[in-house]
């Protein structure tokens, strides 16, 4: 059931219409619930199964820890194991059983059975990052369990996020889904835009760029210019693709009175690789760095043997290997991850690199016009690199193989043809034209109030625009995948 479809909208209107019609927060609840499941397993019915299991494990240990607070430990690992045990048997099976075949051929044994395919269960990377931050406050005594179970089956099965998120904490959604729940005019006010926002992204623009970006990355050896063009278009595709799925996901949560967390924030006006991230996928990135960044750090601290470069080295390094592996199993995903490390690393290198360049805006006098456009030259030179380096990482990311990638930047001729000039001129035409709406309404939100008319204009273009496009839009989201 995609996001984008009719019967998607067609289920959401039958479910509000339930869930306002009972009114009580507790029916509420049970709707909800209900709704969530029915949406999983409309894709296959064994994934709801799967997930109503591992709610209802993760309930109980969770509720163990409180009663049984010297086993909180026990408790703790025995939910990592099974939670990461999960995903990594889904995620990986397929990336290495037919090396695992091939090697207990080798010894005389029959490995047929591990060249099975497994298909990893949509959502699943999502859910079981929210499980395993909820276990992991409850084992710190920085969260109480939640008695009902309805209440965190809920937190866990949210159908508006459980198939790519945002990753929602408990402190943020649990008080939300426990308390009462009154129908406001505000949720539909503020829930139509990002429906509109997240509609126009995926069926205009991510779709119409994907046509031409999946193109060029089939060919078998196209030229450094069409895969530097292509690496560009889907840099816009991928940021709006994304970005989609989190705002219609948002406005959809929002008209059943739950305000969840913004995913993304001008990632690609980032001036350095930390904050690129602190832009990016906002909730993943806030899940690392709490659970893996901040705690291995500490630890390394407190080895006061280590030196202070390898401090600051291993947990950057640590934690982009870590969203690597999350994202996918496959080498470019894990090079992605250790190339933002390494970038981390790198910026903390420079003066003012973990914060971006800002320049010394403190002179006054004559030199005061001089030192400002000193500053804003650094800053759009920061930017200009950071961009670049995002552009370079993205095609890590999408490149089909490591060995294309390889190929691509070191065997692949810099022009094929004479025609190429002309086809990636024709493409960096076309990103220009698909990213003005995005940078107008992003001009618009800066500069303009709420009130103005100017976004009655823009979303009532952008809904003929839509219609115009819908036909041609494919039903997945690229983070379908992860």
């Amino acid at each position: 059931m995609s996001f984008t479809s009719l019967p998607f909208f067609a289920f959401c209107a039958v479910v509000l219409i339930l869930y306002w019609i009972v009114q009580r927060k507790e029916w509420q609840n049970i709707v909800l619930l209900a709704a969530s499941l029915v949406f999983y397993g409309w894709i296959q019915p064994w994934y709801a199964i799967l997930l109503g299991l591992s709610t209802t494990l993760d309930y109980f240990l969770a509720r163990g820890m409180l009663r049984f607070r010297d086993r909180t430990r026990v408790l703790l690992y025995v939910s990592l194991f099974l939670n990461i045990g999960v995903l990594a048997f889904f995620k990986y099976f397929n990336f290495f059983n037919a090396d695992l075949a091939a090697r207990l051929g080798q010894l005389g044994l029959n490995g047929d059975i591990f060249l099975v395919s497994i298909v990893l269960p949509a959502g699943l990377s999502f859910y079981t990052l929210k499980k395993l931050g909820y276990i992991l406050d409850v084992s710190r005594g920085t969260l109480k369990p939640v008695e009902n179970f309805v209440d965190f089956a809920v937190f866990v099965a949210f159908f508006p996020q459980i198939i790519s998120g945002p990753i929602d904490r408990a402190q943020k959604l649990m008080p939300q889904i426990s308390s009462a729940r009154v129908w406001k005019s505000d949720y539909f006010s503020s829930a139509w835009q990002l429906l509109l926002m997240g509609l126009f992204k995926k069926i205009v623009i991510a779709d119409t760029v994907k046509s031409i970006v999946d193109r060029i990355f089939s060919l078998q050896a196209p030229s450094k210019l069409l895969v530097a063009i292509s690496a560009l278009g889907f840099t816009l595709q991928i940021l709006a693709d994304f970005s989609a799925y989190t705002d219609i996901s948002r406005g959809v949560a929002r008209l059943f009175g739950i305000e969840t967390s913004e995913n993304f924030h001008t990632p690609y006006l980032a001036m350095t690789p930390s904050e690129f991230w602190n832009r990016w996928h906002i909730t993943l990135s806030s899940f690392l760095r709490d659970y893996i960044f901040f705690p291995l750090r500490r630890a390394l601290i407190r080895k006061r043997s280590l030196p202070a470069w390898l401090v600051n080295a291993i947990p950057p390094l640590v934690t982009m290997f870590v969203s690597g592996i999350w994202h996918g199993a496959g080498w470019t995903y894990l090079v992605w991850g250790l190339y933002y490390g390494f970038l981390i690393v790198a910026y903390q290198q420079v003066p003012g690199g973990s914060a971006g360049i800002q320049g010394d805006m403190r002179p006054v006098g004559s030199k005061l016009a001089c030192a400002l456009w000193v500053g804003k030259l650094k800053n759009f030179l920061a930017w200009l690199l950071m961009f670049s380096l995002v552009v370079f990482g993205w095609l890590i990311f999408r490149a089909p193989s490591i060995e294309w990638l390889v190929k691509a930047l070191f065997v692949f001729p810099w022009i094929s043809t004479s025609q190429d000039f002309i086809v990636a001129l024709f493409i960096l035409s076309m990103l220009l034209a698909y990213s003005a709406p995005l940078l107008l309404k992003f001009g618009m939100d800066r500069y303009l109030s709420e009130s103005s008319w100017w976004f009655a204009i823009y979303f009532a273009l952008i809904t003929i625009i839509i219609i115009v496009y819908i036909n041609s839009s494919t039903p997945d989201f690229i983070y379908f995948q992860f």
